[in-house]
């Protein structure tokens, strides 16, 4: 199953109102939709510029790591509804000791895709070759530089020659192992843009199946504070475009904001936008060791339906649909703003 057709269908689909009846459809009929990102462990080994982590007093608030018992526990209670897990989203999974098991756990779940989304600086040939042999079939990495300067001036502790040197190490575990997609995520700033026209050189030997790119956004806390998307708008032409016409000459799934949404996506106001977003949301459901997450959905004690059912999830579905008048199917979101290449 590629989640990224059904991805591209999805972006297609124009009336969030049908979007709407059909992710309810999926969970009245009991079929797989969610798309879970766990965070195993709030840790990170870089201290990236754009991330909460590069943050002293922000890192002084993280921690916390699941046990073998949480795992097992999440396992049974929501993997059954699993369309897609993605092991970390705001911090490094490869901090996690019990990551090997945590993806054999998947797989005895037959969740399609399992991914982990990474900055590599950990991940070596043969743990990364265990990994796949345990049921991993997406890895994607993130990177904030194509030139050495900028990759280890934006993502602080890592190694420009750890990277190349595991793009090699990914090809040739793609020998053993082709059914793994590598999707590269790169965040786009002033600071790196220019970057960007390095990319096909990069990835000339390792060609991932996926590249997306983002602009810079101030997810809170980090040490960086220029998201001026200015730059990004004035360089899109021999910055993005270079990356857009890379992945239609390699057959290579491309992610990226339209130069004429970019200002919709850093300006986030718009009542419809607001009901787009919360419809492109229902699949997601996060969950990481943060201080009382017991609270929000223990997975001791309930399973995904007993909770869909105490937070009345259907009802809430019910209530964005028949609250939605025709009139308001005009618009843009800022899920909808990445156009699917």
């Amino acid at each position: 199953m590629d989640i990224y057709k059904i991805l591209k269908y999805y972006r297609r689909i124009d009336s969030p109102r049908l979007k709407l009846i059909g992710i309810m459809g999926l969970h009245l009929l009991h079929r797989r939709y969610l798309y879970v990102a766990l965070d195993p462990s709030l840790a990170c080994n870089l201290r990236c510029r754009l991330c909460y982590f590069s943050n002293q007093e922000k890192v002084k608030e993280m921690g916390g790591r699941f046990s073998e018992e949480d795992i097992t526990a999440i396992q049974k209670s929501v993997f059954h509804r699993c369309l897609k897990l993605q092991i970390g989203d705001g911090a490094e999974p490869t901090t996690y000791p019990g990551l090997l098991e945590l993806v054999k756990k998947a797989r005895e779940k037959n969740i399609p895709t399992i991914s982990i989304s990474t900055n590599g600086n950990l991940l070596t040939r043969e743990k990364l070759r265990q990994l796949v042999e345990n049921g991993l079939n997406e890895l994607i990495l993130s990177t904030h530089g194509m030139s050495r300067q900028v990759y280890e001036y934006m993502m602080r502790n890592a190694r420009f020659d750890h990277f190349t040197q595991l793009l090699q190490d990914i090809s040739e575990i793609r020998k053993e192992h082709p059914g793994l997609k590598v999707r590269v995520n790169f965040t786009m700033c002033e600071d790196n843009i220019d970057d960007l026209k390095l990319l096909p050189q990069v990835f000339s030997s390792m060609k991932p199946d996926v590249i997306q790119l983002r602009p810079v956004q101030d997810i809170g806390s980090s040490i960086y504070k220029n998201y001026s998307i200015d730059p990004i708008f004035d360089k899109y032409d021999e910055t993005v475009g270079v990356v857009i016409r890379f992945c239609q000459e390699n057959n290579i799934t491309c992610l990226f904001p339209q130069k004429g949404n970019l200002e919709v996506i850093q300006h986030d106001n718009d009542r419809q936008e607001h009901f787009n977003s919360s419809i492109d949301m229902l699949p997601y459901f996060h969950l990481s060791p943060h201080e009382a997450w017991k609270t929000e959905f223990n997975p001791y004690e309930e399973n995904f339906e007993q909770y869909a059912r105490r937070t009345h999830r259907v009802r809430k579905m019910l209530k964005m649909l028949l609250g939605h008048s025709a009139g308001d199917e005009e618009g843009v979101t800022r899920a909808m703003n990445y156009r699917v290449g």
